[in-house]
Order: structure tokens, then sequence, then C-alpha cells
């Protein structure tokens, strides 16, 4: 009944927010197989109704979250509910442009500055880190966009570890550095607030951590 009163009072828009953020958690814990569309309505607080209006089902759901992590997507009018699975091929396309955009972002960081290299990687890992723990624990549900992620998170080992050559020529293996700072990153952008048994603790005082992570690499690699 709460979750029907409060449906009730929700636009559109609120609704498929809550959903994305209540799917993208249960994909990840207990995982996509695991998960019922009833479990998702639960946890976002809205009717199951109102989640089959939204969405044909679990697949298109998946789909939706996949999209909304890429800025490209943009509001659908109503008269498109319930929203289906969308072709394969746009969300490789979708995707693949987002990578290259991070990328590009990476690859911006040409002098010694490490708070900017930083900054880019906590404000991409906090973007993207729930869908890269969902493709981690599901990787079977969409094989090609797992496939991507991999070459991506090398292609930021690569990078980081490139920019850590470059602004401390004494450093010994930067390329396992570039891994400890871009694993580190993560881990305090995502593992740490989805896929923990300190999910509570860590959403508490989230910024607050984050802030402590950057000291620390900045201490170790200035």
């Amino acid at each position: 009944m709460e979750a029907e009163r409060s449906d009730k009072v929700m636009t559109d828009e609120e609704k498929l927010e809550r959903i994305a953020a209540a799917a993208s958690e249960l994909f990840i814990q207990p995982g996509y197989h695991e998960t019922q569309m009833q479990m998702i309505a639960q946890r976002a607080h809205v009717a199951v109704g109102s989640l089959y209006r939204l969405f044909s089902g679990k697949e298109a759901l998946l789909d939706y979250v996949f999209q909304m992590t890429v800025p490209t997507m943009t509001a659908l009018p109503s008269s498109t509910y319930p929203l289906r699975p969308v072709d394969p091929r746009e969300l490789i396309r979708q995707t693949e442009a987002a990578y290259r955009d991070w990328n590009h972002q990476l690859a911006k960081q040409r002098t010694p500055d490490l708070d900017s290299l930083l900054t880019t990687l906590f404000v991409t890992f906090k973007r993207y880190g729930r869908y890269f723990l969902i493709l981690e624990h599901n990787p079977t549900v969409n094989p090609a966009l797992t496939a991507l992620y991999r070459q991506q998170r090398q292609e930021i080992y690569q990078q980081v570890g490139d920019f850590l050559m470059q602004s401390r020529p004494s450093l010994k293996d930067p390329e396992r550095n570039g891994v400890v700072v871009v694993d580190l990153v993560f881990w305090w952008c995502a593992h740490k607030r989805y896929d923990s048994f300190e999910t509570e603790m860590a959403r508490s005082d989230d910024e607050q951590m984050l802030t402590v992570v950057r000291e620390m690499l900045r201490r170790s690699y200035q």
C-alpha cells in the first residue's frame, strides 16, 4: 500500500529514475538473473503495474539502465511506453562514443597535473560505476558490452600509467601503478558503495571517503 500511495504522486520521470537506480543495484547484487521485476518495484517504491506500464520486461529495463549511463539518452515521450529492448547495435554505438569521449578527456592530461587526472577518474567512475559492476557480475547478459568494457579498462590502465611515467620518470613499473590508481578509484567510487556488506556505511560519508582517497593518491604520486 505504501508503494502504491507513493506511486500515485510521482511523475513518470521520477518513477524511471527510481526504477533505474533500484534495478542497477539489484542487477549487481543478487544479479540480473536472480532479480525479479517485483523485487525492483518494491525497492523503487512503485507499483508492479506501473513498472510493467513503463517497461515491457526485465530485458528492456536492463537496456534502459545501460543507455542511461551514456550521455546520449534523451527523455522519451509517454507514448513510447512500455519501453522495449533496443537494437544491440545502437547500444554498442552509444557505448563506443561514450568511451571515446572518456579517453579524450584522459588524453588531455598532457602535463603532470595529478589533480586534474584524479578529478576525471573520480567523475567518470562515479558515473559508470554501477554500469561496470553490472557487467562484471553478469558478463553473459551482453557479451559485446562486456568485451568493450574490458577493452576500455585496459585503455584506462595504459593512459594512467603513461601519465604517471611522464609526471614521475623515476617511478618503477608505471603500468602496474596505473592499475593500482584506477582500481583504487573504482573500488571507492563503485565497489564500496554498491558491492560491499558495508554499503550503507559507505554511502553515509561518501564524499569524505573520496576526499581521503584523493589525498592519499596525491601524496603517493606527486
